[in-house]
């Protein structure tokens, strides 16, 4: 039920989106939403993990792709595993539409970290460079200017740039999947374009 009022409120936000907000992304979202930080692009961290296939994976083989990074050290506790949970709600949305092919979600820990049955684009992974957890975290969020210990997801655009901070648990999963749709329609599309095959899916 919680994927179908997503869906009644992407449609809903119909005229939002179909101004392609391209440049002014970042700050439509800054209004919406206060978890949410803006940051000046930059290539992401030269880091590799494992992930629970146990292969050896970096930020470069995704190209091509939003990336979606997240921690969850064990040591975190609550706070990341309330933020992994509004992360299924996003991604349970973003699955169920044309978005699915073009996002990959990744958690990192420093151990095996089990993501939820039933996606094929969320992978768990260690560090695997000899740098711990926290170093890792530590290099993905230099570009941040808030302080605070609330965990932090990372958005990489298909270039693989980092664009975007979400802080913490409280954000609106809405307001993600509205970001993440932003970043997918950032070039041309063949038509028709991403948001007309989208609602052709909602109708």
């Amino acid at each position: 039920m919680r994927v179908i009022g997503l869906a009644a409120a992407l449609f809903v936000a119909t005229p939002v989106l179909a101004n392609h907000p391209g440049d002014n992304l970042n700050q439509m979202i800054a209004a919406k939403e206060a978890a949410f930080e803006a940051v000046t692009p930059r290539p992401a961290p030269v880091s590799e993990w494992t992930n629970n296939a146990g292969d050896v994976v970096g930020m470069e083989e995704l190209k091509g792709k939003i990336v979606v990074v997240s921690f969850a050290p064990s040591d975190c506790g609550a706070p990341c595993v309330h933020q992994q949970a509004k992360l299924a709600e996003t991604l349970a949305f973003l699955n169920a539409s044309p978005m699915r092919e073009m996002v990959q979600f990744v958690t990192l820990g420093d151990g095996q970290v089990a993501t939820p049955a039933g996606f094929d684009n969320w992978t768990g992974g260690r560090s695997s460079d000899g740098n711990t957890i926290g170093d890792l975290a530590a290099a993905f969020a230099i570009g941040s200017n808030r302080g605070g210990e609330a965990p932090i997801i990372h958005l990489f655009d298909r270039k693989g740039q980092q664009i975007g901070l979400f802080h913490g648990s409280e954000f609106v999963p809405l307001n993600l999947v509205f970001y993440i749709n932003g970043l997918t329609n950032a070039h041309p599309h063949p038509e028709p374009g991403l948001f007309e095959r989208l609602f052709g899916w909602l109708l």
